[in-house]
C-alpha cells in the first residue's frame, strides 16, 4: 500500500482495535512456568489445545444456526481467560495442585482463546483488507511487546498481568470493537457447495501452514524446549515473525503470496535442522526459534487471508475462520502428542532424534512439491470471474481483487470486456443488478452504491466513514440520499429491500 494510505490507516486506528494482542500476551507470555514444574502439566496442554479447536466449532455452529452471539459474550471470555491464568498459576507457579485443577485451566484457557479468536475474526473480517492486513500483524508485534515487558516484571506482576489486566483489556477491546460493526439480518450463511469453494480456493496456504505447524510442536516436544514466547528463542522468532509481516504490508507495493512466503521460509528453515546435527543437541532450541518463526508468519498470513476472504466473498468469517485454522490448531495438537510419545525414545538415542529432523525436513518438501503445481485455468464461463485465486491470496495489494463473491460496486463493464455471471452457487455477484431492478427514478451515485454495499455487510456509520475515508457528517448526508431515493426511512428497511 502507499505510504500514504498507510498514514490514513494509522491515524484512524484506535487502541481497541489490536486488542487481539491481549489474548495473545496471556497464552503464549503469561502462562511461562519454572523448570521444577510440578502438576500434570501434559494434561493441561492435552485440555487447552482439545477445548481451543471444540471452542471454535462450536462459534461455527453459532453462526451456522444464525444465532447471534450474546452481547457480553466478550466479557465471558475474557473472564474465562483470566479465571483459566488464575488456576494455572496457582497449580504450576504456586504448588496448589488440587484434583483437576490441570484439566480445568486447560478448559478454561483453551475454550476462552477458542471464543476470542472467533469473535476478533468477524472484526476483522468486517473492516477490509488493507485494514486487516494493518490489524492482525499490529496486534502480533503488540503481544511480543508485552511478553517481553512481563519477562522483566517480578513474578508477582506477571502473574497479576496475566490474571487480571489482560484478560480485562481483552474483554474492553473486543466489545469496542464488535460494537463498531453491525451484523446483517439475516447473516450471510456457509452453504455446502461454498464451504467447498472456501477449500478448493485455500487448501494451499492451509496445507502449508498445517505443515511447519506441527513439526515446529514435534521438534518442540521431542527437545522438551518451549513453544511459545515463554523462551528467548520463542520471543525471538514470535518478534521477527510479526515485523517480517507488517514490514512486507507497510513496504511492499504487491502485498504477500502466501504460497511465495513459505518458498521463501522453506530454505532459512529446513537449513537450521542442520544445527543440532553437526554441532550438537544445545542447537535445538534455535531449531524451535525458527520453526516458530516460519509458522508464525504463515499463520498471520493464513489469519488475514481468511479475514479478506470472508469480506471479499461476503461469507460467513468464523466458517472461513474454522475450516482454514481449525486444521492449523489440529496438526499443532498432533505435534505436540508425536513428540511427547517420541521424547524418551530420543532421550536415550540422539541418533534417532537426528533421523526425525531429517524426516520433517523431507515432509517439508513434499509440502513443497505438492503446493507447487498448478492447475490450468480453465476458461469456462463459470471460472471467469476469478481474476486471482486465493490459494495464491495477495493481501493487501494496491490493486483490488476482483472475488467471485462480492458486494463492492463495480463500474459498468463495456460490452467488450463483460464477464460472464459465474454459477448460481456464489452470491452476491450481481449487486448492480439488484439495484437496476429496484427501478429507481433516481439512480444512486457511484459512491451512494459504495455506501450501500458496506451497510449490506453490517457496518455502521462509524464503520463506512473509516473505510471511504470520509467523516461521519458526510456519511450520513450518503445514507439520506439513499434513503430517500429507495423511499425507506431505515436501515433496516434497506436491508430488507434488498433482501
Amino acid at each position: 500500500m502507499s505510504i500514504n494510505k498507510a498514514k490514513t490507516l494509522m491515524r484512524s486506528l484506535r487502541w481497541y482495535h489490536i486488542g487481539f494482542a491481549f489474548v495473545w500476551a496471556v497464552m503464549f507470555g503469561g502462562l511461562s512456568i519454572p523448570a521444577d514444574v510440578g502438576g500434570d502439566y501434559g494434561a493441561y496442554r492435552v485440555c487447552q489445545q482439545v477445548c481451543v479447536i471444540a471452542a471454535v466449532l462450536v462459534a461455527m455452529l453459532i453462526e451456522r444456526f444464525r444465532m447471534p452471539f450474546p452481547p457480553l459474550c466478550g466479557v465471558a471470555a475474557g473472564l474465562g481467560l483470566g479465571l483459566g491464568a488464575l488456576v494455572f498459576h496457582l497449580e504450576f507457579s504456586f504448588g496448589v495442585s488440587l484434583f483437576g485443577f490441570s484439566w480445568a485451566s486447560g478448559m478454561l484457557l483453551g475454550c476462552s482463546a477458542g471464543f476470542f479468536y472467533a469473535l476478533w475474526q468477524q472484526f476483522f473480517a468486517s473492516e477490509g483488507a488493507s485494514r486487516t492486513a494493518i490489524y492482525i500483524p499490529l496486534s502480533a508485534v503488540l503481544s511480543v511487546v508485552l511478553s517481553a515487558i512481563m519477562r522483566v516484571l517480578p513474578d508477582a506482576a506477571q502473574i497479576a498481568c496475566a490474571v487480571v489486566v489482560f484478560p480485562v483489556l481483552a474483554a474492553v477491546s473486543l466489545r469496542a470493537s464488535l460494537a463498531e460493526i453491525r451484523l446483517s439480518d439475516p447473516p450471510p450463511r456457509m452453504t455446502r457447495a461454498l464451504a467447498a469453494s472456501t477449500v478448493r480456493d485455500l487448501w494451499k496456504p492451509v496445507f502449508c501452514t498445517c505443515a511447519i505447524g506441527l513439526v515446529w510442536r514435534l521438534v518442540s516436544a521431542l527437545f522438551s524446549v518451549p513453544a511459545d514466547a515463554s523462551s528467548n528463542a520463542g520471543i525471538a522468532g514470535l518478534a521477527l515473525a510479526a515485523a517480517v509481516v507488517l514490514l512486507i504490508e507497510l513496504v511492499s507495493d504487491r502485498g504477500f503470496e502466501v504460497m511465495r512466503v513459505y518458498q521463501v521460509l522453506f530454505p532459512l528453515v529446513t537449513g537450521a535442522f542442520m544445527l543440532p546435527s553437526l554441532l550438537g543437541v544445545q542447537y535445538a532450541p534455535v531449531v524451535v526459534g525458527m520453526l516458530l518463526f516460519g509458522f508464525e508468519v504463515l499463520n498471520l498470513l493464513l489469519i488475514v487471508t481468511c479475514a479478506v476472504y470472508a469480506s471479499e466473498r461476503s461469507v460467513p468469517a468464523v466458517h472461513v475462520y474454522a475450516l482454514c485454522v481449525g486444521p492449523t490448531l489440529a496438526s499443532m495438537f498432533v505435534g505436540d502428542i508425536l513428540g511427547t510419545r517420541l521424547n524418551p525414545i530420543i532421550a536415550y538415542d540422539f541418533a534417532l532424534g537426528v533421523n526425525v529432523l531429517f524426516v520433517c525436513v523431507y515432509a517439508l518438501s513434499l509440502v513443497l512439491f505438492f503446493t507447487s503445481f498448478r492447475r490450468s485455468r480453465r476458461s469456462s464461463a463459470g471460472l471467469q470471474g476469478r481474476s486471482i485465486p486465493f490459494d495464491m491470496a495477495v493481501v493487501g495489494s494496491s490493486e483490488p481483487l476482483t472475488p467471485a463473491v462480492s458486494l463492492d460496486p463495480e463500474p459498468e463493464p463495456s460490452a467488450s470486456t463483460q464477464k460472464e455471471v459465474p454459477d448460481s452457487s456464489d452470491i452476491g455477484l450481481l449487486f448492480d443488478a439488484r439495484i437496476e431492478a429496484l427501478g429507481l427514478s433516481e439512480p444512486f451515485s457511484k459512491r451512494e452504491r459504495e455506501v450501500v454495499s458496506l451497510v449490506l455487510r453490517g457496518n455502521n456509520v462509524p464503520g463506512i466513514s473509516r473505510k471511504l475515508y470520509i467523516s461521519e457528517n458526510t456519511t450520513r448526508d450518503h445514507m439520506k440520499s439513499i434513503y430517500r431515493k429507495a423511499g425507506v426511512h431505515s436501515r433496516q428497511e434497506l436491508i430488507d429491500l434488498f433482501d
